[in-house]
Order: C-alpha cells, then structure tokens, then sequence
C-alpha cells in the first residue's frame, strides 16, 4: 500500500513581513511611505505628498501571526504618479490605524487596461 510521503519542508513557507519588506526593497520598491498629519501620502521625509486619487492601489498583503494576533498586518503596494511602487504598512483589524484606513478607501484600484476608443476595430 502506498502512503502519500510526508509533507518535504520546502522553501513554500510564508515569508515574514520583514522578509518581504527586504525582498522589496532589493527590487527598488520604495518602501517609506506614510500617511502624514494632513492625511495625505508621504514618501519618507520628502515634501511632496499625494491625495488618494493621486495614487493607485497595485497589490495587497496580509500577514497574520502564528503566534500573536497582534501580528495582524497588510501591505498596500501602491504606484505613485511617477511610476515608482511604495509600500505603505498597516495594522489589519482592530490594530488598524483610521487614518490609513480612511486613505486606502479612497485609493482607486488597479485596473484592466481599457482600450483606446480610436483604436479599437469599427464594425463595418
């Protein structure tokens, strides 16, 4: 009779968010975005800020602690205007900050490609 083999440990286990932060960072994701008192995007200590509609949403993550429920977390990737990908990070559930919360509602998401109306073939 044959048992299935043992689970192998692979390389398949969920990373840490400070695992993922690294890994985005090597891949030049800016990673030192907040929200600021005036509850738009900042990009560290640089001046220039972005309202929501500014911004869009790319990519989210969630990480939940094996051990602590307090590790609740998400990462929102999102493209600034000039093309460059930043990481804002937040707590997720009750340990959610309102502010960011209230920023990424109004984050327009990512979406499909819409084709251009000159472009697009004409019935004949």
């Amino acid at each position: 009779m044959n048992h299935p083999s043992p689970a192998p440990n692979l390389q398949t286990r969920m990373k840490t968010i400070s695992e993922t932060l690294m890994d985005l960072r090597r891949e030049g994701v800016v990673i030192d975005l907040h929200i600021d008192d005036a509850n738009r995007l900042r990009v560290g200590s640089q001046s220039t800020t972005y309202e929501p509609k500014e911004v869009r949403m790319i990519w989210t993550r969630r990480f939940e602690g094996q051990s602590n429920p307090d590790d609740l977390a998400i990462l929102y990737g999102l493209q600034l205007p000039d093309g460059r990908v930043g990481v804002l990070v937040d707590g997720y559930g009750p340990s959610s900050d309102p502010d960011i919360t209230t920023f990424i509602r109004a984050v327009p998401r990512k979406t499909p490609e819409q084709p251009d109306p000159e472009s697009a073939p004409h019935p004949e």
